[in-house]
């Protein structure tokens, strides 16, 4: 027996030596990336000099990535049509293998055609300009070896990977593994730019550098911010549209740092805290609290949406008066907003902005989403999905939530016994989705703890509580297939 016992270690220790070995003889994935940014248009509104500073911005963030980038390509003067994008990307992953990962970043307009589903890119340098479809652009990142991750920073943006829209025949251009790919808004979203003097941005692209320079994202504090965690801090950081990502609750690494160096800079305001996301029809009061790192003056502006749009040309601003001389000193503060109510409708969505301004320069500093509910009225759920989907081959579900006004949304998978699989969502706030009254959430068809569920019958619980009664109302069953596996 003890010969035996020896002789079986004996294997488990050359399993353990084979498998190092085999770790230390596997190359590390090159990085290359590469960043377009088009602020000067023939057809479109000029942007300048949003684009261009945020191609800079990603190309900082990415060049204090502590795996490194072999090759970080930079055009932020536009680029003007699909063959020179073609020869573009041809030329900067030119060298990628089938270990290896390429990203690239575009900021421009984007346009989505709500008859034919197509989505595309509007590519230009102010002299000449051309369309780029989501097929055009797969072709072109097919022929590319190994992982690509893209970060499209456009109107529309979802409709790349068939999210933000309500239409059941929309499509996800970049279904497949080798695909990673997060959006500043959904598919029947703008996407909003800002630009103060000389200076600008779009605020996906300032979240998302924030969040990953500041390592705000990482809420495990591993040292590895990953595209699901970057996808919920821009989501969280940034109401006025919703950013979508594919594949959903993905563990791909997006920046990774060291967390025992500590960060290097930050903004003079951080930690922004809302008490409560969602408040009551029957409330007037925004309470919140979040921390100055530095002196600075403060004012805040609640913008809301009105009409189916973002009311930006019509603020309410209000200045920060703590001091005589309007300038806050660092520390903890704790601050509330009374809402002013533009007609007789009670709920809608409202957004936080704190804007911080040193010297000359002003900066949004953060902002954040508000729902205001119904205290006791029937949301009247609605609840659709597709008739079956095959996760393993890439495939998401979609769950299409109709409500009659903006609420906090339980939605929850269970099989056709009623047990629970999987939770979408937990008390989340209901945001403004483009179009029409209602809420997307996207299943991937794992459980939670990430492992695959069974091929067979499931249903999509969804709940919403108002202060004296839960609704609730369920979906038809779908089934979910093996195939694929």
């Amino acid at each position: 027996m003890k010969r035996q016992l020896s002789a079986f270690a004996a294997v488990c220790v050359f399993l353990l030596l084979a498998l190092a070995a085999l770790a230390e003889n596997t190359p590390d994935p090159v990085r290359r990336a590469l960043l377009v940014g088009c602020d000067h248009f023939v057809m479109h509104e000029d942007t300048a000099p949003s684009a261009q500073m945020n191609v800079r911005r990603m190309q900082e963030i990415l060049r204090t990535d502590i795996r490194g980038y072999e090759s970080i390509y930079t055009y932020e003067t536009g680029i003007s049509g699909v063959d020179f994008m073609t020869s573009v990307i041809e030329e900067a992953f030119a060298r990628a293998d089938a270990d290896d990962v390429s990203l690239l970043y575009i900021c421009t307009h984007g346009l989505y055609d709500r008859i034919t589903l197509e989505p595309s890119l509007v590519l230009s340098d102010g002299h000449g300009e051309e369309i780029l479809t989501a097929d055009a652009l797969r072709r072109v990142l097919d022929a590319v070896p190994g992982k690509k991750i893209l970060l499209l920073d456009a109107c529309n943006s979802g409709a790349f990977i068939g999210k933000g829209d309500w239409n059941e025949q929309v499509r996800n251009s970049f279904q497949g593994g080798d695909y990673r790919v997060l959006t500043s808004a959904g598919a029947a979203e703008d996407s909003f730019l800002w630009s103060a003097g000389m200076q600008g941005g779009s605020y996906f692209a300032d979240g998302l550098s924030e969040g990953l320079r500041t390592r705000s994202f990482d809420l495990n504090g591993d040292g590895t911010i990953t595209l699901q965690e970057a996808y919920r801090g821009v989501l969280e950081s940034h109401g006025a549209s919703t950013a979508q990502c594919y594949p959903q609750d993905s563990d791909e690494a997006l920046y990774v740092y060291d967390p025992l160096v500590q960060s290097t800079g930050e903004r003079p305001i951080g930690e922004i805290l809302l008490d409560t996301a969602v408040i009551g029809s029957d409330e007037d009061t925004l309470y919140f609290s979040f921390t100055v790192h530095r002196a600075v003056r403060v004012q805040y502006q609640l913008i809301y949406y009105k009409d189916g749009r973002w009311r930006f040309d019509m603020p309410q601003i209000v200045p920060d008066e703590e001091n005589e001389n309007g300038v806050l000193l660092p520390g903890r503060k704790e601050r509330s907003l009374t809402l002013v109510s533009e007609d007789d409708t009670p709920t809608g969505y409202v957004l936080l902005q704190i804007v911080a301004t040193e010297g000359r320069h002003s900066m949004l500093a953060g902002s954040r989403l508000i729902a205001v509910q119904e205290k006791m009225a029937d949301p009247k759920l609605t609840v659709r999905t597709e008739e079956k989907f095959s996760p393993r081959t890439g495939e998401e579900m979609t769950v299409r939530v109709g409500h009659d006004f903006p609420c906090s949304l339980n939605v929850v998978i269970r099989d056709s016994q009623g047990n629970s699989v999987r939770r979408l969502a937990y008390r989340e706030p209901s945001r403004p989705a483009g179009e029409t009254n209602g809420s997307l959430f996207y299943w991937n068809g794992r459980d939670n703890r990430g492992e695959y569920v069974p091929a067979g019958t499931y249903y999509a619980e969804v709940s919403c509580k108002t202060e004296d009664q839960t609704y609730t109302q369920n979906s038809v069953e779908f089934t979910l297939t093996a195939e694929g596996e």
